[in-house]
């Protein structure tokens, strides 16, 4: 006959077995892992950008306590652009960042031991030109003489060179005007130069002082209604990217795949509660309502690993050769790492790196 003891102790088994499954319901983001899956190093610091291009899914997973859910505790380093996580990340202080493919090209291009792990957003529909109030274009070839607001080093100089190309221009006619972006904003909205070539929410915020859009490297409003371009015929490919130290990649992938599925998380709640992260965009990267719903509103938020990254890792390769920030051509092989997400989400990676030679 079964002791009562026994029995005592039976009942107690189950009920530990019944609790585990109740919380597993109550919270579906709970994951049991296996001593292959476990968390190498549960605390660790990252590299963000308080830019809703760069850093929305950190902010969402920080105002909304994904990391946690994890079993994370994550340590945001909030910086102003993606030249912060290219300091710091090649420095070797934090090994996880938010930051742009020009980021990454110049991490692979000096040979740094750090690669991308995911896509963040596309980013290039944040790209574009705007002109000053009162300036009229009947065409892009009336560019020629006109004087541009511009931020050196940034990639939106490839949005007038496309349109050159593509218009028959002559780039070298145009006088460009080196300026910080908010400088460019002021200048252009009081006529001291004729447009700008930025990024948002700079060019809304000149469009708010009477300037209106020209184009972005996406969509074309020089007609006045916008007019989206194909995908072969942008003016500029751009995304945001993951990035994570050759090391943790190596050592502590199952860290990385628990990231990954915050990012995973985050990324959905962007695209299927708007208002939510929005909201905690807005308390986190510290930006008005306005300006942030014209930036999040452009970014087009995914983590693919496709086709349509490829394009833009070997896009800003290019341009990196051709300012001579690199010293030799980077190959997405050298720029990405798709592993981790495809053990994450399969469906998320698509491209398939070359085998070595």
């Amino acid at each position: 006959m079964t002791s009562i003891r026994t029995r005592k102790l039976v009942r107690r088994s189950v009920l530990k077995g019944l609790g585990a499954t109740a919380a597993l319901a109550v919270f579906p983001h709970v994951r049991r892992a296996s001593a292959a899956e476990a968390i190498e190093q549960a605390s660790f610091e990252i590299a963000g950008v308080r830019d809703p291009q760069l850093g929305a899914q950190l902010a969402i997973a920080e105002h909304y306590g994904y990391f946690k859910d994890e079993g994370l505790t994550v340590t945001i380093h909030w910086n102003q652009s993606g030249a912060d996580t290219l300091t710091v990340m090649a420095g070797g202080s934090q090994p996880i960042g938010v930051g742009g493919a020009f980021t990454q090209i110049v991490f692979s291009g000096q040979k740094l031991p750090i690669r991308a792990i995911s896509a963040l957003a596309d980013i290039a529909p944040t790209q574009g030109f705007a002109l000053s109030p009162d300036v009229k274009l009947t065409s892009p070839k009336e560019l020629e003489g006109k004087k541009l607001a511009w931020t050196q080093g940034n990639s939106q100089i490839l949005i007038l060179a496309k349109l050159a190309k593509v218009y028959g221009f002559d780039m070298k006619k145009v006088t460009l005007v080196n300026m910080n972006p908010s400088e460019g904003v002021v200048a252009a909205s009081k006529g001291d130069v004729d447009g700008l070539l930025g990024w948002q929410p700079n060019l809304y915020r000149l469009i708010q002082l009477g300037g209106t859009m020209y184009t972005t490297a996406t969509t074309n409003y020089m007609s006045g209604k916008p007019e989206e371009y194909s995908f072969a015929d942008r003016l500029q490919y751009n995304n945001s990217l993951l990035h994570a130290a050759q090391d943790w990649i190596d050592h502590k992938p199952n860290t990385l795949k628990a990231l990954l599925r915050v990012v995973k998380r985050a990324t959905e709640t962007i695209n299927a509660d708007r208002a939510n992260a929005l909201q905690a965009m807005q308390k986190i990267l510290r930006i008005d309502p306005e300006p942030l719903a014209v930036m999040a509103g452009a970014n087009q938020y995914g983590m693919a690993i496709d086709d349509k990254l490829i394009t833009t890792i070997e896009f800003v390769n290019e341009w990196a050769l051709s300012i001579k920030r690199i010293p030799n051509p980077v190959t997405p092989e050298d720029a990405l790492a798709p592993e981790l997400l495809a053990a994450v989400d399969p469906s998320l990676v698509t491209w398939k790196p070359k085998a070595k030679s």
